[in-house]
């Protein structure tokens, strides 16, 4: 048996000890460091009296997390959910370039593509469409990159800043970029990829584009329509929700204990501005906005929450034929036509009325913001604490 390794020499009167007036207890007594010459010893000691208090079990300190009757029926769902599910079957290849980062980001990737299939299966989605993950820096990437779309744009594709991405249906291609994900406004930042923070990162942000091609699927296959049929909060908002849903099956932790990841949008749970649903018809990326990627994600808590139904995400393009037989598209009015095809594929899908649904998604997404908020404010982690 190995030595432990912080040994310590037993305490006996007359023996050593390091300063003077401390007490310890051993062999039922109660030892005072004294000063005897120029030492320092522990003194005779006094016989302790048998303690009838029992010894107190240690216990883990429970945190609050933030809850409401959605997130609790959110947590059953999700569970439920993965208990039941079987991985849908892809074609899928990762192609890893060169460098340490590469290897260390395509290992987290692989050990994550399990949980994304199970989301497929999840949402009921086909992959039919053979996909090519491409993971490695820049200068490997940008000649893989499909030509004319937003992955070879100097500006903000794998030329630029971008640290991931999905291509299109069309391309069939997902990539990440060692570079992109170790810059932060054109700046290096240390990540380490044996860590919880940086792996739940990687790996959150992979199922994430994952979901993007899932519903590429859906449009293609319920509406023929080869981008996302809802160009709303429902993409980034819905992929950021099913990221969340697989880091929660990844870790084994429940959903409602790993949600409090989406406060890693800090601007945005501090903001003291709400943001809302009609302000965000379209869904781009833009930088330090809130609406598609933070808001969105809590507006899809919601809907799911409301529907009971995680294909909310995705099949509302089942709607397709029958919306699309009552709305006439006006190229001046590209917004409100986006917002009435969502408004009638929520009333046909889910009899939801639109209105009252922005209403209550707005007030949960107040106070979700708010919850966030308290638990950033303690001092709560936002990362579980299971690697």
């Amino acid at each position: 048996m190995a030595a432990p390794l912080h040994a310590t020499a037993a305490v006996t009167a007359g023996s050593p000890c390091k300063k003077i007036a401390s007490t310890t207890i051993a062999g039922g007594k109660k030892f005072t460091c004294i000063k005897v010459g120029k030492k320092l010893v522990w003194n005779k000691g006094v016989l302790q009296k048998a303690s009838t208090k029992p010894t107190p079990t240690p216990t883990t300190q429970k945190l609050d997390f933030p809850i409401s009757p959605e997130i609790q029926k959110l947590d059953q769902l999700v569970q439920q959910a993965f208990s039941a599910a079987k991985p849908a079957e892809a074609n899928i290849d990762i192609q890893v370039g060169p460098g340490k980062e590469s290897a260390q980001i395509a290992e987290i990737a692989k050990e994550s593509l399990n949980s994304a299939l199970l989301m497929a299966s999840i949402l009921k989605i086909k992959l039919v469409t053979p996909l090519t993950v491409y993971i490695g820096n820049r200068d490997w990437l940008t000649p893989k990159m499909p030509a004319g779309t937003w992955c070879a744009d100097p500006m903000i594709g794998v030329p630029g800043p971008a640290g991931g991405g999905f291509c299109g249906l069309s391309t069939r291609v997902i990539f990440l970029s060692v570079d992109g994900l170790m810059e932060n406004d054109g700046k290096k930042i240390s990540r380490d990829f044996t860590k919880t923070p940086d792996r739940l990162f990687i790996s959150f942000g992979f199922v994430h584009e994952l979901l993007h091609a899932m519903q590429g699927e859906a449009s293609m296959q319920y509406a023929q329509y080869k981008g996302n049929y809802n160009p709303y909060w429902l993409n980034e908002g819905g992929a950021n929700f099913g990221a969340m849903m697989s880091q929660a099956y990844l870790y084994k932790i429940p959903f409602s204990q790993i949600r409090v990841y989406i406060a890693t949008y800090s601007s945005c749970v501090l903001s003291q501005k709400p943001t809302l649903i009609k302000d965000f018809i379209k869904n781009t990326g833009q930088p330090n906005v809130c609406g598609p990627y933070y808001d969105g994600y809590l507006w899809t808590e919601y809907l799911v929450a409301s529907t009971g139904d995680f294909g909310a995400m995705v099949d509302l393009a089942k709607q397709n034929e029958k919306v699309g037989s009552e709305l006439t598209y006006d190229p001046s009015k590209p917004d409100e036509f986006e917002e009435k095809k969502l408004a009638l594929s929520m009333k046909y899908g889910y009899a939801i009325d639109f209105n009252t649904f922005i209403t209550n998604a707005q007030a949960y997404s107040d106070a979700a913001t708010l919850q966030l908020r308290k638990w950033l404010s303690a001092n709560n982690p936002i990362y579980p604490q299971t690697l």
